[in-house]
């Protein structure tokens, strides 16, 4: 697991609709949870994965979450859980709210292969399940649920009073994304904030920047990361 060197204090407040000086003071505050931080790569290390895919801001998810306090989270694609431990802790710290995550877990092989160069590096070493670093402690405010995301979300837009704060960390096409988002929509709050990972160097997908201008708004970009989110106006 890497650690995050420069979170992006601009990107905070915009999403967060606050200033930068008190997005700082969040992002200060993720970067002082260091026992989480360990716990998880412990957790990577025994797993034989020292070297991890996983979201490239989780501090700046963290400071989202305690500034925004959004009671109903929504998160597509976990892995092992580095974004949603980040969410947990969060939440936990607002004493406030439950994070719905929706993963479709992909294994590397059966026991005792070897796993391929070609394969993805989000897939889940043998014997783990989807979020297997989130520690235990935190799993008190977690919806987790297995399935594809194109039956999932459907299900979870009719279950919710309100979808708070999205984060769309899953490969995607704009065509199933623009699909999902619609459906998302219907139960996105006013101001609520939507957040979609398209990989290091990737670009604002068309679906989130549609989404956006249809909530009177515009996906911007955590610094140099592909990373873009919007917050409705």
């Amino acid at each position: 697991m890497q650690w995050e060197e420069e979170p992006d204090a601009g990107w905070v407040a915009t999403l967060a609709g606050v200033s930068e000086r008190r997005a700082r003071r969040a992002l200060a505050e993720a970067q002082a949870e260091r026992r989480l931080f360990h716990r998880i790569a412990a957790a990577h290390r025994a797993g034989g994965r020292p070297s991890y895919i996983e979201i490239d801001a989780p501090f700046e998810l963290y400071a989202i979450t305690r500034l925004r306090r959004p009671r109903h989270v929504l998160e597509v694609g976990v892995s092992s859980g580095v974004s949603s431990a980040y969410l947990l802790q969060a939440l936990e710290r607002n004493s406030y709210g439950t994070l719905h995550s929706i993963d479709l877990p992909q294994f590397a092989g059966r026991p005792g292969r070897s796993r391929r160069p070609d394969t993805p590096s989000w897939v889940l070493p043998e014997g783990q399940s989807s979020g297997w670093a989130v520690p235990m402690s935190l799993r008190g405010r977690w919806d987790l649920r297995l399935g594809n995301k194109n039956v999932v979300i459907p299900i979870l837009a009719d279950d919710l009073p309100r979808v708070d704060l999205m984060v769309y960390d899953v490969p995607h096409s704009d065509r199933d994304a623009a699909r999902e988002f619609r459906a998302i929509d219907r139960r996105f709050s006013p101001k609520g904030v939507a957040i979609a990972d398209h990989g290091p160097g990737g670009g604002r997908c068309t679906a989130l920047q549609g989404w956006a201008v249809r909530r009177s708004s515009s996906a911007v970009r955590c610094g140099e990361l592909g990373l873009y989110g919007f917050r409705a106006a």
